[in-house]
């Protein structure tokens, strides 16, 4: 099969350019041809050309460069649409600040094959990047998919629609796209049997600049899930089937995949 990796890419110094280097040098499958699609969604013009590299190069490579304004909502849905257009099976989406174990994009493509009944498989965060390949594996799951590393089919958006590009420029995109899928009784697993390590907001903690910016980011993008679904992110499917409004902006006349324009 054909696996493409999607990356939303945010480059304004040689920090985040380590953390990329390290994620696409972890992408490895001995079973399926990976496609790669990195989203540039700003890169500074000092570190062009960016040169990806690969311990195991992919099939391809292409580049993807939204237009308008940049979110990393907007990078996950330009991304699926390109491997949808390439005719990929499966989208793993990353965090440009992760290693991944080295059979896991195999082991969590066999998972979503024999567990069909879900939209979202995600791998499962190990804690020390020393013992990443040492890290163990269990057939456990649940639903409490992680976003950092997730995978989907490129149907995907037919389930919920799209993710909601109101999130500037990160943060929560990925809890609202949890509450429509609890809504709408789909699935979103996580897997312990595929493993990453993950650094942890390495886009804005290598960037003073895009850190302060975070301060009032931040807390707008949480005013705007609670003017969404009436009540802040919640963990718990069940609870969030509980709590949250059962319409966007508790508006009965929209359906889950109804989010506003950008204003």
């Amino acid at each position: 099969m054909r696996i493409a990796v999607v990356a939303p890419v945010y480059l304004t110094n040689e920090e985040h350019i380590k953390y990329l280097d390290l994620t696409t040098g972890s992408l490895f499958s001995a079973d399926h041809d990976i496609v790669f699609i990195p989203v540039e969604n700003y890169i500074d013009p000092s570190l062009l050309p960016v040169s990806y590299g690969f311990i195991s190069q992919p099939e391809s490579i292409h580049i993807v460069k939204p237009d308008g304004q940049q979110s990393v909502s907007k990078a996950w849905n330009w991304g699926v649409d390109k491997a949808k257009e390439l005719k990929c099976d499966y989208v793993l989406i990353v965090n440009t600040d992760i290693v991944v174990k080295s059979n896991a994009i195999d082991r969590l493509v066999s998972f979503a094959e024999s567990h069909p009944e879900a939209v979202i498989w995600t791998m499962a965060e190990w804690a020390e990047i020393s013992s990443i390949e040492e890290a163990p594996e269990d057939e456990n799951f649940s639903e409490h998919p992680h976003f950092s590393c997730f995978m989907v089919k490129t149907d995907f958006f037919d389930n919920v629609g799209r993710f909601d590009e109101n999130f500037v420029p990160a943060y929560l995109e990925d809890g609202d796209m949890h509450a429509r899928l609890a809504l709408a009784n789909k699935k979103a697993y996580i897997y312990g049997g595929a493993r990453f390590f993950h650094f942890g907001s390495r886009t804005i903690k290598s960037d003073q600049n895009e850190w302060e910016k975070n301060t009032h980011s931040f807390p707008k993008n949480q005013q705007y899930f609670i003017s969404k679904w009436g009540c802040p992110p919640v963990n718990e499917v069940d609870r969030m089937r509980e709590v949250y409004f059962k319409h966007p902006y508790n508006e009965e006349d929209k359906d889950l995949a109804y989010w506003k324009k950008n204003e």
